[in-house]
């Protein structure tokens, strides 16, 4: 993406590549990473660095997504040693769209997200072949099991309370959207009390306050355990990162950016007070016309055909949906209510996500017997006419981060502009730094604010509708 295109922020999602159907999750798996030169093979393609790597500037339809930074899994087994250290060096930039590639020190290069989990386990979840396809099953893991509602839908997995961590595994290499963040490792993670359990047993994520730091602020960035394709994911909070220089999100992202598809959930920069849903994919996935007659959300224009999700022919602008009717779904006015639940079917009939207020969730969450079919209109819904959502999604694990500046929150012509996703005021005017990584890097106060606080996320599988 060129810098004279960061005139307007805009916001998307990566997503694509081959796969099949049913929610697939490995119950406390570890990553144990492949030590060959593959990684480097298959993150290039047609001569360019795979696109999880890729620059992508944000803006209200088109972001710099934070690159796919992940493992390629195997997605049905479970790991018998636990992935070793690997140490982020330098980025490689690569033609006019500067792509990202943190290079690893050793052979485990995550950042690829190219290595291979491998398992000795008999007791493996599903059965995947070698092209990624995968089969539609009902297991559920042991102390996971619920019965299906009416509805059809089954809990298969929840993260909460005291063991919400036990789920997840901790980035801790340079940041992929070149963000003035530094992300800690587990131990330094719970050493400085930047991740906690609250009393009210629901998970923690903060930010350094530290009035001055050099280099970057201290920041979490986790990635589940957990590798699905297909189902229903709900995740509660309480509270969400807000202020200048931030930049939150809770998403989803399969292996070979953006061939195996990524899903922008819960996102947006700075003082937004509106959420963006977004998809990135492969080419080939596109959306119908009439697309916005079945959402509460406007699908975003940018540079780009808005209705192409596919992320290298739009610069990875993809698809993007931005909610400026609902008030309280996003940054101040999100906590200002104590959060609510957000909820992600991924099934036959497409990609969608709901947005239920605290005061406004349905029973039926709250029974663990979700009925998607009663929610009403969602926020955003992205049929699967000209999408497979086996084809272009596969293997998926959930992310959480919270980056400082980068290439969206830190852009210039976003940090300086406002009139959109309902932030009035630029954040140079609001702050009276000329950049974001100054503000950042001298105002740990400014931070206070700038925390998750989640009380689950439960996974939901269906026979029926995956």
């Amino acid at each position: 993406m060129h810098v004279s295109n960061l005139l307007l922020p805009l916001l998307t999602l990566s997503v694509s590549s081959p796969a099949v159907s049913a929610l697939h999750i490995n119950p406390h798996h570890k990553r144990s990473l492949a030590t060959s030169g593959q990684g480097q093979k298959e993150a290039k393609r047609d001569g360019v660095l795979a696109a999880a790597h890729k620059n992508k500037v944000k803006r209200l339809v088109k972001k710099k997504k934070r690159a796919t930074c992940q493992v390629k899994f195997n997605a049905t087994s479970i790991v018998t040693s636990p992935s070793t250290e690997a140490t982020a060096s330098s980025t490689s930039l690569v033609g006019d769209d500067a792509s990202a590639l943190p290079t690893l020190t050793n052979a485990n290069n995550w950042a690829n997200a190219t290595a291979t989990a491998t398992s000795s386990s008999a007791s493996s979840w599903e059965t995947e072949s070698s092209s990624s396809s995968v089969q539609p099953s009902s297991t559920t893991s042991a102390g996971s099991s619920e019965s299906t509602s009416s509805s059809g839908w089954f809990k298969v997995e929840e993260w909460s309370g005291n063991s919400f961590f036990d789920n997840v595994n901790f980035w801790e290499w340079n940041d992929p959207t070149h963000g003035t963040v530094d992300y800690l490792n587990a131990g330094d993670a719970w050493n400085s009390g930047l991740i906690s359990i609250n009393s009210n047993k629901r998970a923690v994520m903060a930010v350094d306050t530290t009035q001055v730091v050099s280099g970057g602020r201290k920041s979490i960035r986790i990635h589940g355990n957990k590798v699905f394709t297909g189902g229903l994911v709900l995740m509660d909070a309480y509270h969400m990162p807000t202020g200048c220089g931030t930049w939150p999100a809770w998403w989803s992202n399969g292996p070979n950016w953006p061939e195996g598809g990524e899903i922008d959930i819960f996102e947006g920069v700075n003082d937004f007070s509106q959420n963006q849903v977004s998809l990135h994919t492969g080419n080939g996935c596109t959306m119908p016309n009439n697309m916005n007659d079945n959402q509460v959300g406007q699908l975003t224009t940018g540079s780009f055909d808005s209705y192409n999700c596919a992320s290298y022919a739009t610069s990875n602008q993809g698809c993007g949906v931005r909610d400026t009717t609902t008030s309280n779904a996003y940054g101040e006015p999100f906590n200002a209510i104590g959060g609510g639940v957000y909820a992600m079917r991924w099934s036959k009939a497409g990609i969608t996500v709901w947005f239920f207020p605290r005061t406004n969730i349905p029973a039926d969450i709250t029974a663990d017997a979700p009925n998607p079919s009663s929610w009403g209109k969602a926020m955003a819904h992205f049929p699967s006419d000209n999408c497979s959502p086996y084809q272009f999604f596969y293997d998926h694990f959930n992310i959480f981060d919270t980056t400082l500046c980068g290439d969206w929150a830190g852009a210039d012509g976003v940090w300086n502009y406002a009139g959109y996703a309902g932030q009035d005021q630029s954040c140079a005017a609001s702050t009276g730094y000329s950049t974001c990584s100054d503000y950042v890097l001298n105002n740990g106060a400014a931070f206070a604010d700038a925390y998750w606080e989640v009380s689950y996320v439960k996974y939901f599988n269906s026979t029926s509708e995956v």
